[in-house]
């Protein structure tokens, strides 16, 4: 798989592992979950965990970033939203969650005034970005469901990032539209209303579901959209740290292989481009999506 060179387009997207993106054009940038730290699933199943401030300054510095106007979390899941107010104060950002995960930001030191509550249909505009908030439903099963009603002060136990709402954000631009749908659930019609010519498609535990559920998932989010770029995400172990190549998760937790394996068959049946990114790979999505049309 190709791409399309990074400064063939305005937008231009930075992954970083699980479904965490570093979202950008020439005057603004914002980031959904920047999820750095990732400790190892060792520690995620028996210890504590808290964010690691030298792993996330390392991540941001290998992005060339230092500001930021926002960080929208997708859910308040560890691998989502732990890391999210530190990433959000290192970069001057606002943080943008549900109750829960502000109730992280609140344990984590930020001020009020640098959080912001969203629901579905709102509407978050960031210079030229205009992000509409859409919740869904976590992908099956929702280990962790539930709401965060405390602030949560870290080392805690992974069992306290309760899911608090999941939640896929519609990014529209004037250079093109994407949607990044970063959890696995299967939510009927939700996305009939939203086109978008790119989908960041989370895949996580969807490789153990039915031929006939993962169908339906396809045809309830890239169908839908209309998408002609599918870009996978959520499918890397992310009890491995980002300083090593990302791997999917071992085959007892999860079959990233056949997820991955559906989204081949289904881009092929459907004559769509899709990629798999790589830690720190930025793309131009929007120009990627013109090559295929040239």
């Amino acid at each position: 798989m190709t791409h399309a060179p990074i400064g063939a387009g305005a937008v231009r997207v930075t992954f970083l592992g699980t479904s965490s993106l570093l979202v950008r054009d020439e005057r603004s940038a914002f980031l959904v979950d920047g999820f750095l730290s990732r400790p190892s699933l060792l520690r995620v199943a028996v210890g504590r965990i808290a964010p690691d401030p030298r792993r996330i300054d390392a991540a941001l510095a290998r992005c060339g970033i230092d500001r930021a106007e926002a960080v929208l979390v997708a859910h308040s899941h560890h691998d989502h939203a732990m890391d999210a107010p530190t990433v959000a104060r290192r970069l001057g950002a606002t943080l943008h969650g549900s109750p829960s995960t502000l109730q992280i930001g609140t344990g984590a030191g930020m001020a009020e005034r640098s959080m912001r509550r969203f629901r579905h249909g709102d509407a978050i505009v960031i210079g030229a970005f205009r992000i509409l908030v859409a919740e869904g439903v976590h992908s099956t099963p929702d280990r962790l469901p539930g709401m965060i009603d405390e602030p949560l002060r870290p080392p805690v136990r992974a069992s306290r990032y309760r899911e608090g709402g999941a939640f896929s954000f519609h990014v529209a631009h004037p250079d093109g539209t994407m949607l990044v749908h970063p959890s696995a659930g299967i939510a009927p019609h939700s996305f009939d209303d939203l086109a978008a010519s790119v989908v960041y498609l989370g895949v996580g535990g969807i490789g153990r579901r039915s031929a006939r559920e993962q169908r339906a998932y396809w045809r309830h989010v890239v169908t839908a959209t209309g998408a002609r770029l599918v870009v996978p995400v959520h499918w890397d172990d992310f009890g491995r740290s980002l300083a090593h190549p990302l791997q999917p998760f071992p085959r007892l937790l999860d079959r990233g292989d056949r997820a991955l394996e559906m989204v081949d068959a289904m881009s092929t049946r459907d004559g769509l481009r899709w990629h798999l990114p790589a830690a720190f790979e930025t793309i131009a999505p929007f120009a990627m999506v013109d090559d295929a049309r040239d």
